[in-house]
């Protein structure tokens, strides 16, 4: 019997604070989960231009259409690690795991409501890759299928230090 590949919070601290979704977010649990604050206070789920991460949320689920009205479980800790998949087809995303990338950052990517660790982008860098598993480009068909995850590499990762996650403050 093989185990069911787990994507979310795999090690290290847990600390989190109860976060509300901006509206219709869709939380994915084959998926990375890293949001962004929205602005508002709200999380979004980050994409490609991420640079501030507010941490990952734990769930599975289309948020409410009210802005705010799902609240969320978000890991913020500096040691945690979480595993979710890897964009590779050979093709647009070119970079698979390989040992090498581990302490590499790059960025991430949002296809089909799924996001994915993109070793392929590293402009604006908000995860640092820690270990994975190389996937095959074989197993990277986009049907459009909302919501599915495609490929079966995967990363573990860790989020940049708080010093360079959070935004400056307004209050002196």
């Amino acid at each position: 019997m093989s185990n069911e590949l787990k994507y979310g919070h795999i090690g290290g601290g847990h600390a989190s604070f109860p976060l509300p979704m901006g509206a219709s977010e869709k939380v994915v649990a084959k998926s990375g989960r890293f949001v962004v604050n929205d602005d508002s206070g709200r999380g979004e789920i980050a994409g490609a231009t991420a640079v501030d991460l507010m941490g990952w949320v734990e769930g599975n689920e289309t948020c409410s259409s009210t802005e705010g009205a799902t609240v969320l479980n978000c890991i913020y800790s500096n040691d945690a690690k979480f595993r979710m998949p890897l964009a590779y087809d050979a093709s647009s995303y070119t970079v698979n795991y390989a040992t090498s990338l581990i302490g590499e950052c790059c960025d991430l990517v949002v296809v089909n409501n799924v996001q994915y660790a993109n070793p392929t982008l590293s402009s604006y860098d908000p995860i640092v890759i820690i270990g994975g598993k190389a996937g095959t480009s074989a197993a990277w068909v986009d049907g459009s299928v909302d919501m599915a995850c495609l490929g079966d590499g995967y990363v573990e990762v860790i989020m940049k230090q708080l010093s360079t996650r959070w935004t400056t403050g307004t209050i002196d």
